[in-house]
C-alpha cells in the first residue's frame, strides 16, 4: 500500500496536522485544512522595551497573559519608545501591535477580542456579560487607574530607560502634564491611598474568589494584572500591603507572566 501526502495551500504552507485522510485510486492521500494551519501560525507581538530588554507596557502585558491562556504560541518584537520606525507599518505609533498572517491588529482591547475570534479554545469571554465587564475593565484601568499610577512612578521610568528613549520619554511626558516629571513626588502617599480606594470593589472579587473572574484567572485578571506589573518593573514604590489579598493574586499571577518576558 503507498501513502501519499497532499499539501493544499495557496501559501506554499507545508503542514501536516488538522488533516483528514481520502482515498483516491487506492492510495491514501492527506488533505491539508491550510486556512486553519495559517491561522495557527507563529505571531508577533510588538511589545514595548526598555533598558536591558526590559518589558514593562501595561497592555502589552495584558495580551500576552491573554496568549498564554489560550495556548497559542507567539514571539515578542521589542520595540523601544525611539523606534517608532519599526511599527510604522502599522500606520499609528503605540504598542502593542500582533502580528498574523495577513495582517495585524492593534489596542490591546481590539486585540484580544481578534484572539477570542479567530482561536475559538480556551475562550477568554465566557459570555456576554464577561465580555461586557471585561470592556469595563479596559476603559476603567487606562482612564483611571494608570493616570494615577503615573503619577506615583513617572520621576522613576527614567532609570529603566537608556539612550535616545530617556530624552523621548521626559519630553514628551513633561508636554503631556505641563511640568516636570517630579511635580507629584511630593504627593506619591496620597496619590498611593486614591489608588488603593479606587480598586477596593476589586480586592472584595478578589478575596471572595481568589481571582477577579472567579476561582481561575481569566482576561478580567489579566486586564488588571498589567497596572502592578508596570509599577513592579518601573519604581520601587509599594502599593500593597502583603495581607492584602491582592498582593497574593499579583504573586500568583506573576508566575504565569515568568512564562514569557
Amino acid at each position: 500500500m503507498t501513502i501519499g501526502l497532499v499539501i493544499l495551500t495557496s501559501l506554499n504552507v507545508i503542514a501536516c496536522w488538522e488533516a483528514t485522510a481520502h482515498t483516491f485510486n487506492n492510495k491514501f492521500f492527506i488533505l491539508v485544512n491550510s486556512e486553519n494551519f495559517v491561522r495557527k501560525q507563529m505571531i508577533k507581538l510588538y511589545d514595548l522595551s526598555g533598558k536591558n530588554d526590559l518589558r514593562f507596557s501595561p497592555p502589552c502585558w495584558t495580551v500576552k497573559l491573554c496568549l498564554l491562556h489560550k495556548k497559542i504560541n507567539f514571539e515578542t518584537v521589542p520595540v523601544r519608545f525611539s523606534e517608532k520606525d519599526k511599527i510604522a507599518f502599522s500606520g499609528q505609533t503605540l504598542v502593542p501591535i500582533l502580528e498574523h498572517e495577513g495582517g495585524f491588529v492593534y489596542d490591546s482591547w481590539e486585540i484580544i477580542k481578534w484572539l477570542d475570534e479567530n482561536y475559538l479554545e480556551n475562550k477568554l469571554f465566557i459570555n456576554g456579560t464577561s465580555k461586557n465587564f471585561s470592556y469595563f475593565l479596559y476603559n476603567w484601568t487606562s482612564r483611571q487607574l494608570l493616570p494615577v499610577l503615573f503619577k506615583i512612578i513617572a520621576h522613576e521610568i527614567p532609570n529603566v530607560l537608556e539612550g535616545e528613549d530617556i530624552n523621548y520619554y521626559i519630553r514628551t511626558r513633561e508636554d503631556r502634564i505641563k511640568g516636570p516629571i517630579t511635580k507629584f513626588k511630593q504627593n506619591i502617599s496620597e496619590f498611593t491611598n486614591e489608588f488603593n480606594k479606587l480598586i477596593n470593589p476589586i480586592r472584595k472579587i478578589i478575596d471572595a474568589n481568589g481571582f477577579v473572574a472567579g476561582k481561575e484567572p481569566g482576561v478580567e485578571d489579566y486586564l488588571f494584572f498589567g497596572n502592578f506589573k508596570w509599577v513592579s518593573c518601573c519604581s520601587s514604590s509599594i502599593l500593597l500591603e502583603t495581607k492584602d489579598p491582592i498582593y497574593q493574586w499579583f504573586k500568583d499571577l506573576s508566575e504565569l507572566a515568568d512564562k514569557v518576558k
